[in-house]
């Protein structure tokens, strides 16, 4: 006697098969952040004659909006690092036309920026909605990095530190 399945545990197995190989699949969201965990930034810690909300290291993500900017601190174990700012782009409301990145050596006395102005910041994403830039990081040690943009949308943000 041979055992023959039903045509309900054929589907059946179909379909089970089918949900694990797309529970491998992520979004947007979760494959730009990876294994980052949150960094909430909402300390006020005094950095270059300002306050910063947090310090991000290489494993946080910091999830904000737009318009307005975020003050936070990054870290270097050498004199000449460079960090490097990604954003992903959420709940695209409105384009703006400027976009600030700004880092500060370890003195605060000089700084490394991107000034985006007068350019729709949407179509500078593109399809994939990540804006990334790469700044120089100064000296050793704390270095404040600001981040400034008049567009509305919800966004995603790792900074990156490379020795």
């Amino acid at each position: 006697m041979r055992f023959r399945p039903s045509k309900k545990y054929a589907i059946a197995g179909v379909l089970v098969a089918l949900a694990l190989g797309l529970s491998g699949c992520g979004d947007d969201q979760s494959v730009f952040v990876g294994q980052r965990l949150e960094q909430r930034c909402n300390s006020a810690i005094p950095a270059c004659d300002t306050r910063a909300a947090c310090v991000m290291q290489n494993d946080m993500y910091y999830a904000g909006q737009f318009p307005g900017g975020l003050k936070t601190l990054v870290r270097s174990e050498t004199e000449d690092a460079k960090v490097v700012v990604r954003f992903l782009l959420t709940d695209m409301l409105f384009s703006g036309s400027e976009l600030q990145i700004s880092a500060y050596s370890t003195g605060c006395n000089d700084f490394d920026e991107v000034h985006k102005k007068d350019m729709d910041l949407f179509k500078l994403a593109g399809d994939d909605r990540i804006l990334e830039y790469e700044l120089e990081l100064k000296g050793r040690g704390d270095h404040l990095v600001e981040v400034f943009s008049d567009m509305s949308a919800s966004y995603l943000l790792t900074l990156t530190v490379e020795e």
